[in-house]
């Protein structure tokens, strides 16, 4: 009954479009791998950079990069067309094409450095207080509040991944 209303085959399946603002499976399953893998490095003595930077260049980066190719091959016009914003004055378009182009060539790039640099330094310094809590215990709360607020970074940069590639599925 619920199909015949809606075309939704579930009411899970129509609170999860209405959620996700009708992000697909296929999207939603990798971002929420990165979120387990950013959640994952908090747990002390867990943490490798060569895995965790292989991690964000293969499925980070793919992503960028099959939603890019998704773009340019589905409409390449309307892709370029979006580099020039609607409103802008014609003496600053080839400006304002270079500035989105720039833009967009830096995006991928910022996917993978912001998160791996910020979640790297909290995991060394995470380590460093960790050490310097086996001589007092005087430590230990400063290693709680440390690993809220990690935790806290952490989603705070799996957000920043997902609204990036959300972003660029419209520029």
């Amino acid at each position: 009954m619920f199909t015949v209303l809606n075309n939704y085959n579930s009411f899970a399946l129509f609170l999860c479009n209405f959620i996700f603002c009708g992000f697909s499976f296929y999207y939603l399953s990798p971002l929420m791998l990165v979120l387990l893998l950013f959640l994952c490095y908090r747990v002390p003595y867990c943490y490798s950079p060569f895995i965790f930077g292989v991690f964000l260049v293969s499925i980070v980066f793919s992503m960028f990069i099959s939603l890019f190719f998704c773009r340019i091959l589905n409409n390449a016009n309307e892709f370029f067309s979006s580099l020039v914003p609607v409103g802008t004055p014609l003496y600053i378009c080839p400006l304002v094409c270079l500035a989105e182009s720039v833009s967009y060539i830096i995006r991928p790039i910022v996917l993978i450095l912001r998160p791996f640099i910020n979640i790297s330094l909290g995991c060394f310094g995470a380590v460093a207080l960790c050490n310097l809590s086996l001589g007092s215990g005087a430590w230990i709360l400063a290693l709680f509040v440390l690993f809220f607020y990690e935790v806290f970074v952490a989603i705070v940069h799996w957000y920043i991944v997902s609204s990036i590639l959300s972003f660029s599925v419209d520029h």
